[in-house]
């Protein structure tokens, strides 16, 4: 039950990214909203819910972008893995130590997007773009994951029956 609420929510938030955000033109007001579901589910509900909420979450944000196809598939399920080796070395106590563990996410996030494209395709004219937005990207990104984060643990509160 509690997955699938967490599972709903980043894909309702991912929809509203991909329709609302696209109108903007500048590229650092981007968050990546389905990191901070994953990343959660990763490290409070354990690996099992953290991996469905990752392959849920790419899936629909893979439909939903241009990017090339299994690029955001493939850098999510690292995150998660990532998360899960180092879920016994991070401790989250707040939202704003969830907040730089997200920032963070998004930059791990840009590097494996940058290596995928320079391995599989030998690509490298986009790397500069993907290299200028990453620092605004995972600022904005933990900007955001404060509130995604207290608006789950009011979801937990109120709905769930957790504290």
């Amino acid at each position: 039950m509690k997955i699938s609420v967490y599972i709903l929510t980043g894909i309702a938030l991912s929809i509203i990214e991909s329709a609302l955000l696209s109108f903007f033109p500048v590229e650092f007001f981007k968050p990546d909203l389905g990191m901070p579901f994953i990343i959660y589910t990763t490290f409070f509900l354990g690996p099992m819910p953290g991996f469905i909420t990752s392959i849920f979450i790419s899936l629909f944000q893979e439909i939903l972008s241009n990017a090339p196809h299994g690029s955001i598939m493939f850098t999510k399920i690292s995150l998660f893995l990532i998360a899960t080796f180092l879920k016994k070395n991070i401790y989250i106590d707040s939202k704003y130590s969830f907040s730089y563990i997200c920032g963070g996410s998004t930059i791990i996030e840009s590097f494996l997007f940058i290596a995928l494209s320079i391995l599989s395709k030998g690509e490298t004219s986009n790397i500069i773009n993907v290299l200028f937005y990453t620092i605004p990207n995972a600022i904005f990104t933990g900007f955001v994951s404060i509130f995604i984060f207290s608006i789950i643990e009011s979801i937990n509160i109120k709905f769930l029956g957790r504290e």
